[in-house]
């Protein structure tokens, strides 16, 4: 859907938690109030593609704050680069105050910032519980020592079985608690993928298109875990290409395009935006609606998707 069209069933969110952040001015790399996340300079090229170039974005805690862009336009390797799974050329970010010096998955997960990917990681030989349980952060019996001294451990691991057992339940898995991860569905999986991130009580999740290939009646669902999140506490930055998920739970709307920062604000305000309208449709499109005629196509109608960006 592109970013001009009206929302079918969706109106504008009125919670007053949101309300700091939409007297933000709308404007890209504007400063945020309380930033969870502060990028400052960060380019990556792939040969002669730059894929990412942002200078200066900030996150805001507590929020939901959605990432948009064109086919190409740099969301999934700037995921990758924030969260160590790929490396910037330069350029740097902090994350809940402190400079990350050292962009390792598992250190970052350790300090509070997870991720999900667009394609689920669940391991489907292993029982659903057991997927979840992966998630819990510390487990003393993982340790060569401590292992034969199942005393030392249990307290530990029935904690966090009940902790997993109570998210299986909050996500609508909990029937499923003892089937193999590999009979879920896409949107089940996608379910669990978040179930599994919780267990290490993030202070920043970031979601690559939740939504993608998830059925409308689980996408509804996950649409109401995804707003539960930003209330716990929890700040949510998610990629997404359907208009209707983005005005219906964003607080805010970053966008991307050519790996710059073109526009970021408020979700009704951004998608009628002329520079966001022409980096979705392209100069030639707006052109023959204006009836005039149309110069090549120049933008990020030309850049193709297959990088994975």
């Amino acid at each position: 859907m592109p970013p001009d069209a009206p929302p079918s069933t969706i109106t504008p969110p009125t919670d007053t938690e949101v309300e700091p952040i939409l007297t933000v001015h709308p404007v890209p790399g504007v400063a945020k109030p309380d930033p969870i996340l502060v990028i400052e300079g960060l380019q990556r090229s792939f040969g002669g593609l730059v894929a990412v170039d942002v200078d200066h974005l900030e996150i805001e805690r507590g929020i939901v704050t959605s990432l948009i862009g064109p086919n190409g336009a740099g969301k999934t390797t700037l995921f990758n680069l924030l969260t160590g799974f790929d490396r910037a050329d330069r350029g740097r970010w902090s994350f809940d105050g402190r400079p990350v010096t050292s962009p390792a998955p598992d250190q970052l997960a350790r300090q509070g910032m997870i991720r999900t990917f667009q394609l689920t990681k669940s391991l489907a030989k292993l029982p659903v519980i057991q997927n979840v349980l992966l998630g819990a952060p510390n487990q003393v019996g993982e340790r060569l020592w401590a292992a034969p001294f199942r005393s030392a451990w249990q307290a530990q691991e029935q904690a966090n079985i009940h902790k997993a057992e109570q998210l299986l339940d909050r996500f609508n898995l909990a029937h499923m608690r003892d089937e193999l991860a590999g009979t879920l569905s896409g949107g089940q999986r996608k379910l669990l993928e978040v179930a599994r991130a919780l267990m290490t009580d993030p202070k920043l999740i970031m979601l690559d298109e939740p939504m993608a290939g998830v059925n409308p009646a689980l996408a509804q669902s996950l649409m109401g875990h995804v707003t539960a999140l930003a209330v716990d506490g929890v700040s949510v930055v998610f990629i997404e290409h359907d208009m209707d998920v983005v005005t219906g739970i964003s607080d805010w709307v970053v966008v991307l395009a050519q790996g710059k920062v073109i526009a970021e604000g408020g979700p009704w305000k951004v998608i009628h935006d002329d520079v966001v309208i022409d980096a979705y449709l392209g100069r030639r499109d707006r052109a023959t609606q204006n009836g005039g005629e149309a110069p090549p196509v120049t933008g990020p109608d030309a850049v193709d998707e297959g990088s994975g960006a």
